[in-house]
């Protein structure tokens, strides 16, 4: 792999630019990390100024990408809106990608196509996401993307985005902008997100709280666990298709209503427990992340950019 560009694109300075944003609870409540994605193209894809072009049109319409996490006197993080851009690189490969492509996945490890989020001056550095430190992620280009372009044309698009700018969902919308935004060129037109993260967290007038999110969401890890915490570099990603036949076998064992998502979700907890050595009566849990954009009362809109998840 040769890195062959690596430049801060701007896009045109959004109305919102110049704002500091205060992190609201949900943001607060979500992990502090960069989220890694990886969109594989296959050849014929478009070329990467086709792709920097859009992706100027889409940014513009989410500005938060383009600020920074900054901390304000009390020592509180802060989104600033200070259009300061999105680190793009550009790299070339020499290799065919279907050569390193098996029913979709990737053969070899994937940590070197998407930018490692750290300092700037830095940012070739090797390090593990988890293991940047909270002044490191301080003044870091919130959204990276580096653009691999393969000898057959084909290409993958690594794109790394802080978790307080935005959930699953906004990241989606922000995807669907930037691919529209390379379709139709000339004809885009700019999508109008939901961008007040302060409506989205107005208090009752009386505050009534039901559940202690505190001691479970705001802990910062830092509470003793009750069971053993595997070391960082023990954990893996793992692709794993499941055929339709395996899927109606294990909802035919379950003997109730269940969804493919419960089941598949139940299946390969116990597998997981199994593997990490736990003993069948030890208590596990696992944490499913829900939009709670329509679960909200007063309902949250559908189209807002920022973090909404739980």
């Amino acid at each position: 792999m040769e890195m062959t560009s690596s430049t801060m694109v701007k896009p045109v300075p959004h109305p919102l630019v110049g704002e500091k944003v205060a992190l609201t609870i949900f943001d607060r409540a979500a992990a502090d990390v960069f989220v890694p994605t990886l969109l594989v193209y296959l050849a014929p894809a478009p070329a990467n100024e086709a792709l920097k072009e859009g992706l100027l049109k889409a940014v513009a319409a989410y500005p938060h990408l383009a600020g920074r996490l900054t901390v304000d006197q009390l020592g509180r993080r802060f989104l600033h809106v200070n259009n300061e851009g999105v680190l793009l690189i550009e790299t070339t490969v020499q290799a065919n990608l279907a050569d390193v492509l098996v029913e979709g996945r990737m053969l070899t490890r994937v940590d070197h196509l998407y930018p490692k989020p750290e300092v700037l001056i830095n940012r070739w550095r090797h390090c593990f996401l988890s293991r940047l430190t909270s002044h490191e992620k301080i003044g870091a280009a919130l959204l990276q993307i580096q653009l691999n372009r393969y000898k057959c044309g084909g290409l993958v698009v690594g794109i790394c985005s802080h978790h307080h700018t935005a959930d699953g969902h906004s990241m989606s919308m922000f995807f669907t902008a930037w691919a529209t935004a390379v379709r139709e060129g000339e004809d885009f037109t700019m999508p109008t997100p939901s961008l007040d993260r302060a409506k989205t967290v107005v208090p009752r007038s009386t505050p009534t709280p039901v559940f202690d999110h505190r001691s479970l969401e705001f802990t910062n890890g830092n509470g003793a666990a009750a069971y053993a915490v595997i070391p960082m570099d023990r954990i893996k990603n793992l692709m794993v298709h499941f055929t339709a036949e395996f899927v109606a076998d294990l909802k035919a064992r379950v003997g109730a209503r269940c969804s493919t998502f419960q089941c598949l979700l139940a299946h390969v907890w116990k597998k997981i427990t199994v593997a990490r050595g736990l003993k069948s009566e030890e208590f596990t849990k696992v944490r499913v992340a829900v939009n709670c954009r329509g679960r909200a009362d007063p309902p949250v809109p559908m189209n807002f950019f920022g973090y909404a998840s739980r």
